[in-house]
């Protein structure tokens, strides 16, 4: 046993409960500092050309980043690439000496981002995790947190989902490269649409725990209201999740919307989100700010036309030939759940976003126009195919060799 799982024993032996929970504050740092040491040394990602493509992600998660690790894996496979698959949900930040016994890979490719990757390379072991790394992270604002800069160097190389991202990550100890969410379109060719209860309906979602002021949902209800007034044949169901976490902002919410606004929370299955999106004529999501913005891109998928701001992460797969882009000015960031501080977002047109609505529920053939670009933009820029091209060479040719000798 090394000298560091002997103190460890010792301690826990020892010290009651009660003095380790008052000692966490001052020890959780020096655990932190143990394991960035560990994952900043030499890890095998040069001169491996064996083993595995290992993804290691919340893969049993409802949040975009549990999504993107389940999406980056089926593309894998999808090309003919075996692929393991490792679910760091509930992982914490420990240190265990004795866990398992090295495991090479030809790439280990981690969607989570930096504090729970920390967390995961703790549990494993950081030297343990043999093998090219990449970090596959997201952030929303215009400047990622100066500790993600410093903890680009636990991996090879960072990915990103969105141009947006890769520019907050600037000053990273480690190359970023583009790496958009891959989709597939066979996925939404047989999705149900959920029955009609207008004759213009609009849908938007959002996760309380994502931040409801970044998600901005009071925006949507905004402009359907300028757009329609209280016009009972237009109605706009807003879908959200872990609103009983935040009773008092759902409680504002829920009195800011009018009669033909429906607000549902509810931890649905996926292939009931889905459903709803489909039903509906558009999707509004007037966000401050996205890393990426997949709910936009599979309202694409499946023929939804999008109303979106014109800023962040969204820009890289919508434009005006596929969406209606709402203009937006600059704000300060004022997030009342704190999940967001400092930098500036988007505050979105909401009397322009109200036109483009009005406009549209009188265009069904600007709709139809709208669904079948939108298609077509995930065809040429998210399938599967093209998601591969945008990997490392040395990943590529790792998943090849993997493909042909499965």
């Amino acid at each position: 046993m090394s000298l560091l799982g002997q103190v460890r024993n010792a301690w826990r032996g020892l010290a009651p409960e009660q003095v380790r929970r008052m000692a966490q504050p001052v020890l959780a740092p020096l655990l932190e500092a143990h394991v960035r040491a560990q994952a900043r040394k030499p890890h095998g990602a040069e001169t491996l050309n064996g083993g595995p493509i290992r993804i290691v992600g919340y893969l049993s998660g409802s949040h975009g980043i549990a999504a993107s690790a389940r999406l980056a894996a089926r593309a894998f496979e999808s090309l003919g690439v075996p692929v393991e698959r490792i679910d760091a949900a509930g992982a914490a930040l420990t240190w265990s000496p004795q866990g398992p016994d090295p495991r090479p890979a030809a790439a280990w490719i981690f969607h989570l981002n930096p504090p729970e990757l920390l967390a995961a390379l703790g549990q494993m072991g950081p030297r343990r995790v043999i093998g090219p790394r990449y970090g596959y992270w997201a952030w929303e604002l215009p400047n990622a947190p100066p500790q993600w800069l410093k903890d680009a160097a636990m991996v090879d190389e960072v990915w990103a989902p969105s141009r947006f991202v890769a520019a907050s990550l600037a000053g990273a100890r480690a190359p970023v490269r583009v790496v958009p969410h891959p989709l597939f379109l066979e996925d939404y060719d047989d999705v149900r649409p959920a029955p009609r209860r207008a004759a213009f309906q609009a849908v938007a979602l959002f996760d309380f725990n994502s931040s409801q002021a970044r998600k901005n949902p009071q925006g949507a209800i905004a402009a359907f209201a300028q757009a329609f007034g209280g016009d009972p044949d237009a109605r706009l169901v807003i879908k959200t999740q872990n609103g009983g976490q935040h009773p008092d902002a759902m409680a504002r919410l829920r009195a800011g919307a009018p009669a033909n606004v429906e607000i549902i929370d509810a931890v649905w299955p996926y292939a009931e989100v889905l459903s709803v999106i489909a039903g509906a004529d558009v999707l509004i999501s007037l966000h401050r700010a996205e890393g990426f913005g997949l709910t936009p891109a599979e309202a694409l998928a499946l023929g939804t036309p999008v109303l979106a701001t014109d800023w962040s992460g969204v820009t890289d797969f919508l434009d005006d030939e596929v969406a209606l882009m709402v203009p937006a000015g600059r704000a300060p960031v004022e997030d009342p759940q704190g999940l967001y501080a400092g930098q500036s977002w988007a505050e979105p047109d909401i009397g322009y976003a109200a036109q483009a609505l009005a406009g549209l529920r009188a265009d069904p053939g600007r709709r139809a126009v709208l669904a079948a670009a939108g298609r077509r933009r995930v065809a040429e820029r998210l399938s599967p195919q093209a998601w591969f091209t945008t990997l490392p060479d040395k990943v590529k040719a790792a998943a090849m060799r993997a493909a042909q000798g499965r």
